[in-house]
């Protein structure tokens, strides 16, 4: 008898184990957006776990026999959902019917009530797998085998007392212990695969940074703290003549610094590395294999260990050398060319002002770059944490996300400039209705103005025959979505009106808000490229400074017209332009 009861035991606790396994390998993957189709062959499979459990079981007395399928139905109620589990307490207590004798009854209210407190529980206890989960699986399982208890007053009436004292202790210190297990084990599945996800997040993002990093012509360097070359990027390899394997682990101030200054670059290197302070921002020469002088401008940032030690520094660089060059063609021809002397001098300012703009904009983009990637890593990091709560691990798979598409903002933007740069932006003509375009804006745009109490007008002056032009519809709709973007960024209050009217033979299109404004000094200067990183103003925002240069891009790809008219604290108004072409071209 005994002997028989271990087999049985141990036939149960191995079919559970392929039920953890079904819900592992076919389930826990895109839980939420499983078809119906695929919950009714789940419901179908787990339906034959049940029949094979209860034609394994253990028997009591003629007539009365007992399993674990109390234990695997409540748990399939509290992973698989409603659909498999209804059909899972349908199938097997239609064959309990079947298999009939003295204990059918209460064998058929264990199934139905085992699943429903599952179910009850998924749906009433919904933090249960972030908050105390241990004890919320205990708990369940503890209700589902009291309720199985009472279960027994569908036995026949001399059996009631008999059964109740023999199955009471198992019941509690088995039955609800196993749920427990059972439960914990699925829900490791489930936070592993969570994990997993994450990684899989991380890996993607670390792979677009490093695209944008090796695609730009900016020179990319990871120093350790002894000054030897632990990262380089194939744009300093190309400028310099070097392989990488003669760079990587080799002393950076030996092999590219000129004799004369390396002393002093070196030491400045590491005294700023010792006192903590590091020189963000310096231009200075570095050798290519063959000698020759090249110059660059270095943003550098401090890179720390988890006990806040440095572990060494992040350097940025613009090739600035034809700038240098240019400035000392001009110096040695300054005699030469006296009537057009302020001509150069104001093309140096601006070329000058330009490579002003590149390294704030370098230093801006280190930081939204190294901001996100922070979180991304940091957090990333606190996952593998063993001891981590569910909620926490919630928390932080959300600030990755959060971070990785800031990243991917960034990095579209970097690519739409590329891009326009190398004239691979393309110009796509085709008819478009123009009144659909601003009310999906509208629409689109409405719940985030709305949130921060600003009012969201639309005007469309133009007649139903009138708003079906030829034109580039996605770079019509990527100017708008700037422009409103950047109305609400910079209104707090107020209200923010966009629309368009036909003017001769041009479609001309507005954004008007109530915001900061712009002063009159500026309004030019903002279409420029990463201008918005040179803002020193205190309401300054986030970003790259890309948005307004790619929309005016557009537009004059459109052979249309940009500009804005505001007043310093009273809001702005943004216009475009497109030629208004009807029919095909």
């Amino acid at each position: 008898m005994h002997d028989s009861i271990l087999i049985a035991l141990l036939q149960n606790t191995a079919i559970l184990l392929a039920f953890a396994m079904l819900y592992e390998t076919f389930w826990i993957k895109n839980e939420d957006s499983k078809s119906l189709g695929v919950k009714i062959l789940i419901g179908l499979i787990l339906s034959g776990i049940g029949v094979v459990l209860m034609f394994t079981p253990w028997i009591w007395e003629q007539g009365i026999v007992f399993d674990t399928r109390s234990v695997m139905i409540s748990i399939s109620g509290l992973f698989f959902g409603p659909i498999p589990t209804i059909i899972t307490m349908a199938i097997t207590s239609i064959v309990r019917l079947i298999i009939g004798g003295d204990g059918q009854w209460m064998g058929i209210a264990v199934i139905i009530s085992s699943g429903t407190i599952g179910l009850l529980w998924r749906r009433l206890r919904t933090n249960w797998r972030t908050k105390n989960n241990y004890l919320e699986l205990l708990a369940m399982g503890l209700l589902v085998h009291i309720v199985m208890s009472l279960c027994t007053i569908l036995l026949p009436p001399d059996r009631i007392l008999p059964t109740l004292k023999a199955i009471a202790l198992p019941l509690i210190f088995i039955y609800s212990p196993a749920t427990m297990l059972l439960g914990i084990i699925m829900l490791k599945q489930f936070k592993n695969m969570q994990n997993a996800m994450a990684q899989l997040k991380l890996v993607e993002s670390e792979r677009r940074l490093n695209h944008v990093l090796e695609s730009g012509n900016i020179v990319s360097l990871l120093l350790n703290t002894d000054g030897s070359t632990k990262y380089c990027n194939n744009y300093l390899l190309q400028i310099t003549g070097y392989a990488q394997n003669e760079v990587l682990g080799e002393n950076w101030f030996e092999i590219f610094i000129p004799k004369a200054i390396k002393n002093e670059i070196s030491q400045m290197f590491l005294d700023s590395v010792n006192s903590n302070k590091i020189i963000k921002n310096y231009e200075n020469i570095i050798l290519s294999k063959s000698r020759e002088q090249l110059y660059i401008s270095w943003y550098n940032t401090v890179l720390y260990s988890d006990s806040n030690d440095v572990i060494g520094v992040y350097c940025v660089g613009v090739n600035i050398t034809d700038l240098k060059v240019y400035e000392r063609r001009l110096e040695e021809k300054n005699i030469e060319y006296q009537q057009i002397n302020r001509k150069l001098i104001v093309a140096k300012e601006k070329a000058e002002e330009g490579e002003r703009l590149k390294a704030a904009f370098l230093a801006n983009m280190s930081h939204e770059i190294r901001t996100p990637m922070n979180g991304i890593l940091g957090f990333s990091e606190l996952l593998k944490e063993p001891n981590l709560s569910g909620k926490q691990q919630q928390e932080y798979i959300k600030i990755i996300e959060k971070a990785g598409a800031r990243m991917l903002n960034i990095i579209n933007d970097i690519i739409d400039i590329s891009k326009i740069d190398s004239g691979q932006m393309d110009v796509n003509l085709r008819e478009s209705n123009i009144s659909d375009q601003l009310g999906y804006i509208y629409t689109f745009f409405k719940p985030e103005v709305e949130k921060k109490g600003i009012r969201f007008l639309l005007k469309n002056s133009l007649l139903s025959n009138e708003a079906t032009i030829v034109t580039d519809q996605e770079k019509i709709f990527a100017i708008l979505t700037n422009l409103v973007k950047n109305a609400i960024k910079y209104t707090n209050e107020g209200t923010i009106e966009f629309g368009c009217e036909k003017k001769g033979k041009h479609m001309e299109i507005f954004v008007k808000d109530t915001g900061i404004g712009i002063s009159e000094d500026r309004q030019e200067a903002i279409f420029e490229r990463f201008v918005q990183a040179d803002i020193t103003d205190k309401m300054a925002r986030q970003g790259a400074g890309l948005g307004l240069s790619i929309s005016k891009a557009y537009v004059e790809m459109l052979d249309g017209e940009i500009w804005v008219e505001s007043k310093k604290g009273l809001g702005s108004t943004f216009y475009f332009t497109t030629p208004y072409y009807r029919g095909v071209l």
